[in-house]
């Protein structure tokens, strides 16, 4: 699990600070697999994204969107009162994700994530389901080596 500050500037101009925490539980990290079943799963969609770039640039909206679908699948809820828990769904079953995403301190941290300011190997690494650490540190090093977060451009603000 990954919790994160997030300093922002809200609607208002003025300067808030929330808790955001983002984790992947096993069943999901199989759910994602899935979805990217015909290119090998997520390592192998990964491998494609950094495979299109040889020679040439990353084809920047594959590479973005796969960032912002992590995040989106990732964030979540601990109630303070059962901290056992990590929510992803209101009592009403909407995503939780709907309504952060409508906040600056979404659109701040993702955008940090995808312009360099904000760690997108420490996002991967730690919302990850509990693995071996060697599971871990080979995931995380094929993040740094094969250089997504560099592979995507976003102009600095």
């Amino acid at each position: 699990m990954l919790h994160k500050k997030i300093t922002y500037t809200n609607f208002d101009g003025k300067e808030e600070t929330v808790d955001a925490y983002f984790n992947l539980n096993k069943t999901e990290c199989i759910d994602l697999n899935l979805e990217y079943e015909d290119e090998g799963g997520l390592v192998g969609h990964l491998k494609g994204l950094i495979k299109d770039s040889e020679g040439g640039e990353i084809r920047q909206k594959p590479a973005v969107d796969f960032v912002k679908l992590l995040v989106n699948k990732a964030y979540g809820v601990r109630p303070k009162d059962d901290p056992s828990l990590f929510l992803k769904e209101d009592d009403n079953g909407r995503p939780l994700i709907t309504k952060f995403k409508q906040s600056a301190a979404y659109d701040k941290y993702v955008y940090g994530l995808l312009s360099g300011e904000e760690s997108l190997d420490e996002f991967a690494e730690n919302v990850m389901p509990a693995v071996s650490a060697e599971q871990k540190a080979e995931a995380a090093k094929m993040m740094q080596q094969e250089g997504l977060g560099e592979l995507i451009q976003m102009p600095k603000p």
